[in-house]
C-alpha cells in the first residue's frame, strides 16, 4: 500500500488525533499518515511524500514512492532498483537500516524495544522530512517516536555506506 505522509516541523501546538511525533536532532516532527489527502494539522506541511510499505509489490507504485520500507534485502540494490526514492528502510533482526543516497545508518531499539515495520516507516518518513529540509543524516544520534500514550526510542549507530550492509533477507 502507498501512503501519503504529511510532516510539520516544530508545530508549537498539541498534535491532533491521528498524528505521530518523532523527536529528531532536537526538533519535533508531527507526521500524519493516510491513504486520503485530507486531515492533519491546519498549517501547510514542511514535507509531503509517498511511502511504500512492506506489503507493496506494484512496480508502478514503488517507482512513485519517496520512501520504501522492506523486510530484509540490500539497501544499495533497492536504491538502484528505485532511483527516484530518497529513503529506503530495511527491517532486520538487529534493527532498522535506513539508507539515503550513499549514506546509511542503523536504528537500534533501546530499552528492549523492537523496530516493527510500522515504526520503521515512521522513522524513515522523519528522516525524509529531515533531509528535505537540508539537514545532514549525520546530525542526530537518536529518534524518539511518540504514538498516543506509547514512546519508542532508537539510537543511531554504524554510520556506513549502504553497500556495506548484509545481504541476507529476514524471514
Amino acid at each position: 500500500m502507498i501512503t501519503l505522509v504529511r510532516v510539520w516541523d516544530d508545530p508549537g501546538d498539541p498534535a491532533p488525533p491521528g498524528t505521530e511525533r518523532v523527536l529528531i536532532g532536537g526538533r519535533v516532527l508531527v507526521l500524519w499518515r493516510s491513504p486520503s489527502a485530507a486531515g492533519g494539522p491546519v498549517r501547510t506541511p514542511c514535507d509531503e511524500h509517498l511511502v511504500a510499505g512492506v506489503e507493496e509489490t506494484s512496480r508502478a507504485r514503488l517507482s512513485c514512492a519517496d520512501v520504501i520500507v522492506r523486510r530484509g534485502g540490500e539497501p544499495a540494490r533497492l536504491r538502484a532498483d528505485h532511483p527516484g526514492c530518497l529513503v529506503i528502510a530495511v527491517n532486520t533482526r538487529r534493527g532498522c537500516l535506513v539508507a539515503a543516497g550513499d549514506r546509511a545508518v542503523r536504528l537500534v531499539p533501546v530499552l528492549g524495544g523492537t523496530c516493527a515495520d510500522d515504526d520503521a516507516a515512521v522513522y524513515a518518513s522523519a528522516v525524509h522530512a529531515w533531509l528535505v529540509a537540508g539537514r545532514p543524516l549525520t546530525a542526530f544520534t537518536r529518534l524518539t517516536l511518540v504514538r498516543a500514550n506509547t514512546v519508542a526510542r532508537v539510537r543511531v549507530q554504524d554510520r556506513e555506506t549502504a553497500r556495506d550492509w548484509p545481504r541476507r533477507a529476514v524471514p
